[in-house]
């Protein structure tokens, strides 16, 4: 009786971890969007050359994976978390993140070089250049340093790993001042694009996480406290989802205005414009995917992240599937 019910709890909480088809979309769009955004802004600076764009957008891309991990691992998993049976799926989590982390620095410290070089070339060295080396620095020394097998506790919110996240916040914002200060922007500019960024960083991030880490640690631990507390998880990057949206919208909008102008035919009949178009067409996918996800119920592979009512299923689960496993 109590292998079949729970070979039917597995069964259950398998098939919430299924339901995961919008979040790899909103994936592979927020990509597509960030590789057009980055060519764009080599055009307009002139660096555009095609290896260039793809180092630079490497860099971007390997800079939200460890900033949005960093901040999953110290704000979304909570202690209350690991006050649970899910103990286990959280260190599962971390050591997930361990490896993909090492994979995102195998990109980001060898682009991120090109992309120090390529600012310091435009704007010949500088306080803001040296800032963004040491803080790029830190971040990768505190990433490979808070690698290893330690109790999940001990890991969350450690001194190093605060100091690694607070490093990944500051190489966002000083990267976003530097992308101004090559297209000779001041400090509403330079605030519209950290915001930008920031945002960014906090969707990829929070998205890789839960395709890479939290759904196949959750997946090898279909158990009721793993389900929940991976909900609980996974709630919160929604809400903090409700603000990035209308914040890479606006800010989006505002630095296509200030580069092109509100000229229709700057949009419609060059090169660039139909780029910014095909940007702020990728967002409203975006835009679309968050809308729809509740009605789909497939916005997550956990009740309760598209609808908050279904985390009161939760004790529920084991009794509804020790009833599947007697019929």
């Amino acid at each position: 009786m109590a292998g079949s019910t729970e070979s039917a709890v597995g069964a259950v909480a398998d098939g919430l971890f299924d339901k995961y088809l919008l979040p790899k979309v909103a994936l592979a769009v927020i990509l597509g969007a960030s590789l057009v955004g980055t060519a764009l802004t080599g055009r307009l600076v002139g660096q555009a050359a095609p290896w260039f764009v793809l180092a630079k957008w490497g860099y971007f891309v390997a800079l939200g994976v460890l900033a949005g991990g960093l901040l999953w691992t110290h704000a979304f998993v909570r202690p209350g978390d690991l006050e649970t049976d899910a103990a286990a799926y959280c260190a599962a989590m971390y050591d997930r993140f361990d490896r993909l982390s090492l994979g995102a620095l195998l990109v980001f410290v060898p682009a991120g070089v090109v992309v120090l070089l390529g600012y310091r070339d435009v704007l010949r060295g500088g306080p803001l250049v040296g800032a963004l080396a040491l803080s790029l620095a830190v971040l990768a020394v505190t990433t490979l340093a808070e690698r290893g097998r330690r109790p999940v506790e001990a890991r969350f919110r450690s001194r190093l790993g605060v100091v690694g996240l607070g490093a990944a916040l500051l190489a966002v914002t000083l990267t976003a001042l530097a992308e101004v200060a090559l297209q000779g922007g001041g400090p509403v500019a330079g605030g519209v694009r950290v915001l930008h960024l920031l945002a960014f960083s906090a969707w990829l991030g929070g998205a890789v996480w839960n395709i890479f880490v939290a759904v196949p640690s959750g997946q090898a631990r279909p158990t009721t406290p793993v389900v929940l507390a991976a909900g609980e998880q996974l709630e919160r990057f929604r809400w903090t989802v409700r603000v990035v949206i209308p914040t890479l919208v606006l800010t989006g909008l505002v630095q296509a205005v200030g580069a092109l102008g509100t000229d229709p035919s700057t949009y419609l009949g060059t090169v660039v414009g139909l780029a910014v178009l095909a940007k702020l067409g990728l967002v409203g996918v975006l835009v679309a995917i968050f809308l729809v996800c509740p009605m789909w119920r497939a916005c997550s592979p956990i009740d309760g992240v598209c609808d908050l009512a279904d985390l009161d299923r939760g004790p529920a689960i084991t009794a509804e599937a020790a009833g599947g496993a007697d019929d």
